[in-house]
């Protein structure tokens, strides 16, 4: 997989302030794009972001892979982006947030359908039968794909959420039912749209990858057995073979023995 090409990395940015987190999304992980970005041309990008939020990982990705330069600041979800000047900006208080020279954009999909309609992303084809495929993965993605992070990431690392027993029960026993959904998919195509891998691909793994032994090990901390789900697991691998996967997801290789230690002692707490 290439170098750091067409991203910057900047802790916090702006007038937002980050209190330090986490040493490993500093030092070496955060260091300028080399190479030469296709697309952005003299207007800068700036993404506003956190490399262990799912969601903000695939527009990282994306962004990578297909070589358009952002300006990457990095803060803290739930505290920074609850500060008045953040929320001034756009209603919805989260990350990852768009700026494109004064126009706010949140959500992960909505930046990456907006960027690939600007950039002609091959990630985003034109072709409308191609498009639609990866709509209906993007809208599936919220009560499918994403019931993994909720399940087995965010309530034994998001204390601040406030997760109930009850709400960690509902979310996962929508775990198995949405990776029976992924490997009926694959069985169908390499990718998640057809023979090629799209916005819908990157989405997806952002959610499932992190679970893997190599980063934060949640599925063995949480008992799910991925065994009877081969084709997910071939198309994992590819994923991970393609341009941007190293540099969007170093941070949280570096984090995932920390998270998974986390996880296993929150765990008990719920």
């Amino acid at each position: 997989v290439g170098g750091h090409r067409g991203l910057k990395r900047a802790v916090a940015g702006s007038s937002f302030k980050c209190n330090s987190w986490d040493h490993g999304l500093r030092g070496p992980y955060i260091q300028p794009s080399h190479g030469s970005p296709r697309h952005s041309g003299s207007m800068v990008l700036t993404v506003y972001t956190n490399p262990i939020s799912q969601p903000s990982r695939a527009v990282s990705w994306a962004c990578l892979y297909e070589g358009t330069e952002v300006d990457e600041k990095v803060i803290m979800a739930g505290k920074d982006t609850a500060k008045d000047d953040y929320r001034a900006q756009n209603p919805i208080p989260a990350i990852p947030r768009l700026d494109d020279d004064g126009f706010v954009l949140n959500e992960s999909h909505a930046i990456m359908c907006y960027l690939g309609d600007k950039f002609n992303w091959k990630l985003y084809p034109s072709e409308p039968k191609v498009r639609a495929r990866i709509h209906q993965y993007l809208h599936w993605h919220h009560t499918g794909a994403r019931n993994i992070t909720l399940a087995l990431f965010a309530p034994f690392l998001r204390l601040d959420k406030g997760t109930s027993k009850e709400q960690v029960a509902f979310y996962r026993k929508k775990v198995d039912s949405a990776l029976r959904t992924l490997e009926a998919w694959l069985s169908q195509s390499k990718w998640l749209c057809g023979d090629e891998p799209t916005l819908a691909d990157l989405s997806c793994y952002c959610e499932v990858g992190q679970c893997l032994d190599k980063f934060c090990g949640l599925f063995k901390v949480h008992g799910v057995d991925v065994s009877p789900y081969p084709k997910l697991g071939a198309w994992l691998r590819e994923c991970e073979k393609l341009e941007g996967f190293q540099q969007s997801h170093e941070a949280l290789s570096k984090l995932g023995p920390t998270l998974r230690e986390t996880a296993q002692r929150n765990a008990s707490k719920l």
